[in-house]
């Protein structure tokens, strides 16, 4: 079986939508979308839709992933980004337009904001001029094989050819297999930061802030 990474295409949203929501969740059970529209998979899947597809890009606009495929079927993805890109539509703005194709009224929105403040509670602010890495995940079917690998060293080459030194991404704490992926890859917890509330909604301590330097070697082996 042969393996090539690509931009992502309109075509991919589909299977994008999937990734996003798996990535979300990471290694627990619940994530931020199923915060934000707590019906089902499939209403939030169609948010997650919609906000691949915003007319103006936003920091989860499709045209921001790179897709690997596996024998030419889309497998695993991630996004990339550069942290404080102005043109980006605003997050609020963002999740709002999913939360509307998902069915939520003005009502049921401000509810959803306030469920996913929690993650306002263990957050932090962007690494100035870092190149910012979200959304990484493989479909169940794919996994061990090394695309995750291939996508984030793809991507790492996609921030420095737009000037980024420095790489940011953010893992759910307890989630110690992609802890340990990316510290093969060079990168190192800066920051951690916990909350009880956090935890009782997610079912983890926190969020973990990992950065790379472009002058980190990285780990063979």
């Amino acid at each position: 079986m042969s393996h090539s990474i690509r931009p992502a295409t309109l075509d991919d949203v589909p299977m994008l939508a999937q990734v996003v929501l798996l990535a979300s969740r990471s290694h627990c059970a619940t994530g931020v979308f199923d915060l934000a529209v707590p019906s089902s998979d499939t209403d939030r899947l169609s948010a997650i839709r919609a906000i691949l597809t915003t007319e103006q890009v936003s920091w989860c606009h499709y045209t921001n992933f790179l897709v690997a495929c596996v024998d030419g079927e889309p497998a695993a993805a991630l996004a990339g980004y550069a942290a404080y890109d102005q043109s980006h539509l605003a997050l609020e703005k963002t999740l709002v337009v999913g939360m509307r194709e998902a069915g939520l009224d003005d009502e049921a929105i401000s509810q959803s904001f306030g469920r996913t403040t929690v993650f306002v509670k263990v957050g932090s602010e962007d690494e100035a001029g870092a190149w910012v890495i979200e959304f990484v995940a493989c479909l169940e079917a794919y996994r061990r094989r090394g695309l995750i690998r291939a996508l984030l060293d793809a991507m790492l080459e996609r921030g420095r050819e737009r000037g980024h030194d420095l790489t940011q991404l953010t893992i759910l704490i307890g989630n110690h297999s992609a802890q340990r992926a990316y510290e093969q890859a060079g990168f190192e917890i800066t920051y951690e930061k916990t909350h009880p509330e956090f935890e009782a909604a997610i079912g983890c301590p926190g969020l973990a802030r990992m950065l790379r330097r472009k002058t980190q070697a990285l780990e063979v082996g």
